[in-house]
Order: structure tokens, then C-alpha cells, then sequence
């Protein structure tokens, strides 16, 4: 067990070591742990698919505690110094997800990309993943806590430097990948006005009402508990956490539209995450009523996750059903890029996804 904590912690060095030694010379990466305080109220049932939003206070129960939150802060030397990107990746991933060290790996690299253009950011590893902090009992990491630590940390970056010589940031512009963009929505609706998030980038998510089925029927993505995937590394933990062994619907059908050695990283680097945030997906159809800021989905037309049975197509039809539950948002729009995945990072159409990406956040960040 030890020498298996120890290869994964030397794997998220060595990335970080290829951030700091193949960066540019206008771009810097730093290791950062954040303690975050959390005081929320979860489902005492953590299958409750709307992650407690319509439960009433005696189904509910308090977790008020401090996390370590474990992040790679990327920092052009010169560029905007008032905006930053916080980054939270998807289920089963960490924050390599958004710059992983493989073939040359700023061709997938977000974080190097954007930096190269100035504007800073922070790939946060969520609760129970990489290297944050892991609860022992697994129904504490549910939707409110996952969101509130987000928030949170948000929060924190705009009154507080990250690093000294770091001026607190102005704006913060949250950027997510499938459970990530989840938790950014979830957050919004909670928040409302108050939320520290002056724009959502959210890719690869759509909604998923309690009626749905969840994201991934139908494809082999299914979350096993992760001490019968990997007994050596994760042999202790509570069966609660799970993964997703077959990476494959993660990527377009097509097999030449991706790395296989990408593929195969992916598959050794694979990550926990709580059974409950594969169920409380239905809260992404309750409306962010209250949430003022601008939002934009992205998504890919080859995503077998969440554009199954052509549901991507008509992209028109599909802003206008998906609209609905942002009523007060500043802006809202659904991008479909073409030939893309549901790991808009991973396969060989990630260069245009970052352009798209970053193309809305430095519109956001003007404004």
C-alpha cells in the first residue's frame, strides 16, 4: 500500500516536474495545498439523486470540517494578473486531467495553453482525489460538499494571495469537466447572487432530470468499487468509493481520433470518487434561479456520455431546453464542437477545444 501511495505521489510530481521544466519561459507552474472549511448540510441518504436540494432538514446531516485542497497554479509572468481559471475535472480524474504528461503533453495541455496566452489558473484536485484530502467514510463526499469546497476556495482567492507576491483576484471564472461542471452547477444553485463565480465555462455536461438515465447508460462506464479495481492501492478503502475501469466511452467511437498511449495513461492514472456523485446528477435539472453570472456549455458531438442517441444534433433545440434552468444568468449558450469527445482534453480535437475554451474566458474576462 505504501509503495503504491508512493508511485502515485511520484506521479504527480513528475507531472509537475514537466510543467516547471518544459514550460516557457513566460509561464511558471506551483505545487499548492489549500485547507478549505466546509459547513454544509448532506442527504443522510447520499442516493438521494438531487444531492439533498429537495430534502427537508430531517433527511439531512452537517459535515463541518477542514479539507486540504491539493492544486497545480500556473502563472504567466506577464498577462492578466486580476482573472484566474479554477479548473475542476471530471469523475475518476485528477487535476492532470487538464495538463497530462504524455507525447509532447502541451498538445494537451490547457493550463500550459492558456497560460502561454496570459491568463492564470488553478487545477484543483476535488475532494477524495489525488492528492485533497480523502474522507474515510465516502458519503461525506457528496454533491453540497464537493460544491461548497469549490466555492469556498473560491472565496478565499479573491481577499487572499495563493502564493506571496500574488495579488488576490478580482474575477474567478470556473472551468469544469463532466462531475466538475456538475459541482460548478450545483454550486450555482445554492449560491445564487452570492456565488464568487463571475462566469461557468461547463463542458461535457447536459441535464439529467430524476427520470434520465444516468450519464454513461449504456456504455461500459460503470463505477466498481475501487478496492476490487486496484486491490493494492485501494484494498482499504471504504466500498463507497468507486471508479470507472473501461475508459473507452470517455473517448469518440472512432479509435483513430485518439492517442492509444493516451488511452493507456488514462487508464493508469484513473482515480476515486464517491459512489453518491455518480447518483445525484438529477440536480443539474433544478434551475440556478439566482445565478447572475455568464454561462456557457460545451460539449462534444462524439460524446457517447451525454450526446447519446443524437441528442447533441440540434444544437438550437438543445440552448433552448437547456436554458430553461439558468433564468438570470447574464449570458447563456451550448457549443457543440464537432468530432470532439467527452474528454474535450484527450483526444486529437483538443486543440480546438482549448481555443473554444479560452476563447470564451478571455471574453468573460474583458467584460
Amino acid at each position: 500500500m505504501l509503495l503504491r501511495t508512493l508511485s502515485v505521489l511520484l506521479l504527480h510530481l513528475s507531472s509537475l516536474y514537466l510543467r516547471l521544466g518544459t514550460a516557457s519561459a513566460s509561464c511558471s507552474c506551483s505545487s499548492v495545498l489549500v485547507p478549505v472549511h466546509v459547513d454544509v448540510l448532506v442527504p443522510k441518504d447520499p442516493n438521494d439523486v438531487f444531492g439533498g436540494l429537495k430534502s427537508n432538514e430531517t433527511s439531512l446531516r452537517r459535515v463541518n470540517t477542514t479539507y486540504d485542497i491539493y492544486g497545480v497554479f500556473c502563472r504567466p509572468n506577464a498577462g492578466n494578473e486580476d482573472v484566474l481559471q479554477l479548473l475542476a475535472h471530471g469523475f475518476s480524474y485528477t487535476s492532470q486531467y487538464w495538463s497530462p504528461p504524455i507525447e509532447e503533453f502541451r498538445n494537451y495541455s490547457y493550463t500550459a495553453f492558456s497560460c502561454e496566452r496570459g491568463l492564470p489558473s488553478l487545477a484543483v484536485d476535488l475532494l477524495a482525489a489525488g492528492l485533497s484530502s480523502r474522507p474515510a467514510n465516502a458519503s461525506d463526499v457528496q454533491y453540497p460538499t464537493n460544491a461548497a469546497v469549490l466555492s469556498q476556495l473560491a472565496r478565499h482567492l479573491k481577499t487572499a494571495p495563493i502564493l506571496p507576491g500574488v495579488r488576490p483576484f478580482q474575477k474567478i471564472i470556473g472551468i469544469g469537466h463532466s462531475l466538475g461542471s456538475a459541482l460548478f452547477n450545483f454550486g450555482a444553485i445554492v449560491d445564487g447572487v452570492q456565488s464568487p463565480f463571475d462566469a461557468l465555462v461547463l463542458t461535457s455536461i447536459l441535464i439529467f432530470g430524476p427520470n434520465d438515465p444516468p450519464p454513461g447508460s449504456g456504455t461500459s462506464a460503470v463505477p466498481i468499487a475501487a478496492r476490487d479495481a486496484d486491490p493494492l492501492r485501494w484494498g482499504a478503502l471504504d466500498p463507497a468509493y468507486v471508479t470507472i475501469d473501461d475508459r473507452t466511452p470517455f473517448y469518440p467511437a472512432d479509435p483513430t481520433a485518439y492517442s492509444p498511449r493516451m488511452f493507456l495513461f488514462d487508464g493508469f492514472t484513473k482515480d476515486v470518487g464517491a459512489l453518491s456523485l455518480a447518483v445525484q446528477v438529477a440536480s443539474s435539472s433544478i434551475p440556478a434561479a439566482n445565478y447572475t453570472g455568464a454561462v456557457v456549455k460545451v460539449v462534444g458531438a462524439e460524446d457517447q456520455v451525454v450526446c447519446a442517441a443524437d441528442r447533441c444534433v440540434d444544437v438550437e433545440a438543445l440552448t433552448e431546453a437547456e436554458q430553461v434552468v439558468w433564468p438570470a444568468a447574464k449570458s447563456f449558450e451550448v457549443l457543440v464542437l464537432q468530432g470532439s469527445g467527452h474528454d474535450l482534453n484527450l483526444d486529437f480535437r483538443a486543440g480546438a477545444a482549448f481555443e473554444t475554451i479560452f476563447g470564451l474566458v478571455a471574453k468573460f474576462a474583458e467584460k
